[in-house]
């Protein structure tokens, strides 16, 4: 009896000329080969036989474990890289170096995070993503390392904007390659767990550098350990992620031939079977004027404004608070724990919701709520509970509006665009949450805490209007189907979202 597969309902059905997969097949690759590799319309739910739907799980928990497993860790330490510098303005950096504020420095990674994004995701259309991923963190790696020797202030900015340079390309690609081994309805969790990396970074980032700071040498000043620590670290993860990260799933060796036969067949179904080399000017063009593509990057612009204020200032918080240099440090690791554990289990609380734009509107609520309670009381112990309120509802929006994008995209080259896109736009926030918190607001920092509160407000009203914009476009291509009986097989596959069958993610 057929079942229907863990996937969304705008899959792309496969050929009638594909053949069956069988457990007892004997020469696997050969199957794999066989298969036809044209894009026909689409037939609404792929359905899988129980043998296939055994093979499509078994297929996710292997790539689980051999990839988005690693690809969590090498997210973890290319966040690590990008807060070294606020993590080590307790430990001296700003007296040493002869700064007045750390704001500049840590802004202008994102000019060119925002700037490199769209341009290595289309080399990442050209070159292996083993060989692209693992060359962006051992370059990233390699200009943290030496923030060590810089001086001064300009120095410190040439290193900064390096690192944005190249870790601009990592995130984007990430989402792009998870893209091509994920269905749509997968990926946001992956994602989630990916971005709670960061999190679980933030969380031991800030006893590490307390740590890391109260190491005495003759050689060294605590942040140059700091920021030697950092690069050494993320060095290894990017040789070790050359061997480890697999291209495309056709291609992979840890799979069996009947598990790329099923993800081939989804990815068929759904558009996004990628490979190296394959680049359409045509989808290019279309993302770039794609307005839904730009408002879901606005959303996640002004979302992570807010997610960037407790990965960025948690640690000033604390101290803030009066809970000591070495003892505030400590504690913020506590609301970095709570995103953690938020952005874990995002894809659960998704479903729970019932939809990303849901889970949306429900968080940044509870971001409100976390941030009247920084703003109402005096009292340390209430500002910090809603700063872990805060802190953990906040980072739903980093893996959810990425996440809720992507999906709704159909073709290889469109998804990875989208994708570059709207990582790069979003992740521009924490340019701009960079000033919402000059030293002069200390210690309650009232201003930076209402314009969030009022970033909060505007997100929700967005999402919520993009909800009604799916719907609507939803509804009418139900009542309205478009014919497309004529149009050439290249052409309906190079439709991609505009498939009259296509239905959007709400």
């Amino acid at each position: 009896m057929a079942q229907q597969a863990d996937t969304s309902a705008e899959h792309r059905a496969p050929p009638s000329t594909q053949p069956s997969i069988s457990e007892k097949a004997a020469d696997s690759a050969s199957k794999v080969e066989a298969m036809d590799d044209s894009l026909p319309e689409l037939q609404g739910k792929l359905e899988l036989t129980e043998a296939e739907q055994a093979t499509y799980k078994r297929y996710l928990r292997k790539t689980d474990l051999r990839l988005a497993l690693f690809i969590c860790c090498g997210y973890m330490f290319s966040f690590l890289n990008r807060v070294a510098l606020s993590q080590s303005k307790p430990v001296g950096v700003v007296a040493d170096m002869h700064l007045d504020d750390v704001t500049v420095p840590l802004s202008i990674f994102y000019v060119s995070y925002l700037i490199f994004q769209v341009p290595s995701n289309i080399v990442l259309k050209h070159v292996r993503p083993s060989l692209w991923l693992s060359f962006l963190a051992a370059a990233w790696s390699v200009t943290g390392a030496l923030g060590a020797l810089a001086k001064s202030k300009g120095g410190i900015i040439a290193v900064r904007f390096c690192i944005g340079m190249f870790e601009a390309g990592f995130t984007s690609g990430v989402i792009a390659v998870y893209a091509s081994w994920y269905p749509r309805d997968q990926l946001s969790r992956r994602l989630g767990w990916m971005y709670s990396s960061a999190s679980l970074a933030s969380m031991w980032a800030g006893p590490a550098a307390a740590g890391l700071g109260s190491i005495k040498s003759d050689v060294l000043r605590p942040y140059q350990i700091l920021f030697i620590f950092y690069g050494c670290s993320s060095l290894v993860w990017s040789v070790v992620a050359f061997f480890m990260v697999k291209d495309y799933p056709a291609t992979c060796s840890f799979l069996d031939g009947d598990e790329k036969a099923v993800i081939r067949k989804i990815m068929v179904q759904q558009g996004t079977l990628a490979k190296t080399g394959e680049f359409s000017r045509r989808q290019l063009y279309r993302s770039l004027l794609d307005w839904r593509i730009w408002a879901w990057s606005v959303i996640g612009f002004s979302g992570n404004i807010t997610a960037n204020t407790g990965p960025l200032f948690a640690p000033i918080f604390t101290v803030e608070m009066g809970f000591g240099r070495i003892a505030g440090q400590g504690m913020s690791a506590i609301p970095n724990f709570v995103s953690f554990l938020v952005s874990f289990f995002s894809g659960t609380l998704a479903q729970w919701a019932g939809s990303s734009s849901v889970l949306l509107v429900y968080a940044q609520i509870l971001n409100i709520v976390g941030l009247v309670m920084a703003v109402a009381t005096t009292q340390s112990a209430v500002r910090f509970v809603g700063l872990c309120i805060f802190n953990g509802a906040s980072i739903l929006v980093v893996p959810t509006a990425p996440g809720w994008a992507v999906s709704n995209q159909s073709g290889t080259t469109k998804t990875s665009v989208a994708a570059a896109m709207v990582s790069a736009i979003g992740a521009f926030g924490g340019f701009a949450a960079s000033y919402m918190y000059p030293g002069r607001d200390a210690p309650r920092y009232l201003a930076g805490h209402v314009a969030n509160i009022a970033v909060c407000a505007f997100v929700a009203v967005a999402t919520l209007a993009m909800r009604v914009s799916l719907q609507t476009s939803n509804r009418r291509r139900e009542k309205n189907p478009q014919d497309i009986s004529q149009m050439t097989s290249e052409e309906i596959a190079d439709l991609g979202d505009r498939h009259p069958n296509f239905r959007y993610r709400l």
